[in-house]
């Protein structure tokens, strides 16, 4: 009997969940937000690749999956080269707006275009710096396929009034994820995922804010004259701002961030690293409720719990994210050679306040 035979007929290992966890603590990531924070400040922003580094190196460092952590590798002096860049284009452009309108919209036009381009240097970078087990992740320079999704479906959405969003938004998110890769495994989101599915989860939060915006429109008018009005009981004031005001902001937020996390959730329960499915058991009220109270517990605190917010939302995004693993697959990767990205893409991103996010 020959060994291939042999190999054969031994049983193979059964795919199993692994579970993501997070093992950060609010204490000490206060301690490193803290002095980054003061350092920042101090150096009048030069320090802030630094600690954008230490920041991701906790929070990476701290996540962990199948019994070994994430980790960051940033050159903070590369961040900072490209930071200043980036600054230096937003300065001519803050510059040109009060001197010559004109030169600042080309230049702002110019920005837009290159969005694209950002989106995949930005994500190029963050891949390249980005490691598990000593093998890097790493994402294509699809720049042509960038400005075909990006600047196509944004001219579509243009046309159709916003109808095609959801199309594009599903686009940019198969564009992003079928172009990563760990190692030597691609990554892909599933075939069967389409614009339809994100489409489904727009509709409904459409529907839910509509109906909820109808009802207490309707009971405001029905009741107009009882809240507020004279001789009304002591304290019904207050229930009629409450109604008219502090409800609709609270459940308009909490349906922002459950729709967000809807989408978020489609996407990961979608996502494949080669054979191996990404988990996602997120439950939508809970995950908006943490957003909705960390925003509070930010504004209140005057920022000053930012760290137990962050932490707070790490450990249950990881503890709902499991992936599964068949035959030690990740066990055998060997990582593929990348080069080397600049940081400019990412930082000039971060400056003009683009979203490059999932």
């Amino acid at each position: 009997m020959n060994d291939e035979t042999t190999a054969e007929r031994l049983p193979q290992p059964a795919a199993t969940n692994e579970a993501l966890s997070f093992s950060g603590s609010a204490g000490e990531y206060f301690r490193i937000w803290i002095v980054n924070l003061c350092l920042t400040i101090v150096t009048l922003g030069i320090y802030s690749p630094w600690a954008k580094v230490r920041r991701n190196k906790y929070l990476y460092g701290h996540s962990h999956l199948a019994g070994a952590s994430f980790d960051y590798h940033a050159n903070p002096v590369a961040i900072l080269k490209g930071r200043l860049i980036a600054v230096g284009m937003l300065a001519l452009y803050l510059v040109s707006s009060a001197l010559v309108p004109v030169f600042s919209l080309a230049i702002a036009l110019l920005i837009a275009l290159a969005v694209p381009w950002l989106l995949v240097r930005s994500r190029m970078f963050a891949m390249r710096n980005t490691s598990y087990r000593n093998v890097r992740f790493r994402f294509s320079p699809v720049y042509g396929q960038a400005y075909k999704v990006i600047v196509g479906y944004l001219l579509l959405t243009i046309v159709t009034l916003g109808i095609a969003y959801p199309w594009a938004r599903f686009h940019r998110s198969r564009l992003i994820v079928d172009n990563t890769g760990y190692g030597t495994l691609d990554m892909h989101l599933d075939e069967h995922l389409g614009g339809g599915d994100f489409l489904a989860i727009y509709m409904g939060a459409g529907i839910l804010a509509l109906g909820v915006g109808l009802v207490t429109a309707i009971g405001l008018g029905l009741g107009g004259s009882f809240f507020g009005g004279a001789g009304s009981p002591e304290g019904v004031p207050f229930i009629g701002t409450f109604l008219s005001v502090v409800f609709p902001i609270l459940f308009y937020l909490a349906l922002y961030f459950g729709t967000e996390a809807a989408i978020q959730r489609l996407i990961l329960r979608s996502t494949w690293i080669a054979s191996n499915q990404l988990q996602c058991s997120w439950g939508l009220p809970g995950l908006s409720l943490i957003y909705l109270s960390n925003l509070f517990a930010i504004a209140l605190s005057f920022g000053l719990l930012i760290p137990w917010a962050t932490i707070r939302l790490q450990r249950y995004k990881l503890a709902g994210l499991a992936l599964t693993l068949g035959r030690d697959e990740l066990e055998a990767v060997v990582a593929a050679q990348a080069e080397e990205v600049s940081a400019l893409g990412d930082e000039i991103g971060e400056a003009f306040d683009y979203d490059f996010g999932l």
